[in-house]
């Protein structure tokens, strides 16, 4: 059996699409406590911080948000979920998921509730996607 080259520390970012930036952000703040981390408005994106994770907020019915917008009408309402790991070698992350026969969707640096980090996009096998993601080596 072959195990990760990593170990799994934590879900650090969720990214859930909303009709109404405003209303969005009102409920996350208001309702449940959470703060504005930072906002990518090139993205329709808002990132607010909920304890040691995220939850960003991506408006699909703006301009700037509508990459995120599904394909049907009302296929999903969540884009992703980002699962933090402890410090892996890209190579070694790479040479498992090959092993396991799961193929890199996307990568590249992301930032997320613990800073920038090197980020693997991978599907499960239903198509939900879920993001990788490990902290740069100093």
């Amino acid at each position: 059996m072959s195990h990760p080259p990593f170990k799994l520390e934590g879900l650090d970012h969720v990214v859930l699409l909303v009709r109404d930036m405003a209303e969005a952000q009102r409920f996350y703040e208001q309702v449940l406590g959470c703060t504005v981390d930072r906002s990518l408005a090139e993205y329709g994106m808002l990132q607010l911080r909920a304890g040691a994770s995220l939850i960003d907020l991506v408006d699909i019915g703006s301009r700037e948000g509508e990459w995120a917008r599904p394909e049907p009408e009302g296929g999903r309402n969540m884009d992703h979920v980002c699962i933090a790991t402890g410090p892996c070698e890209e190579q070694a992350m790479r040479a498992h998921l090959v092993h396991h026969g799961v193929a890199i969707v996307e990568e590249g640096i992301r930032y997320g509730a613990n800073g920038d980090g090197m980020s693997f996009y991978i599907c499960d096998p239903s198509g939900n996607q879920i993001e990788l993601k490990s902290p740069i080596p100093n």
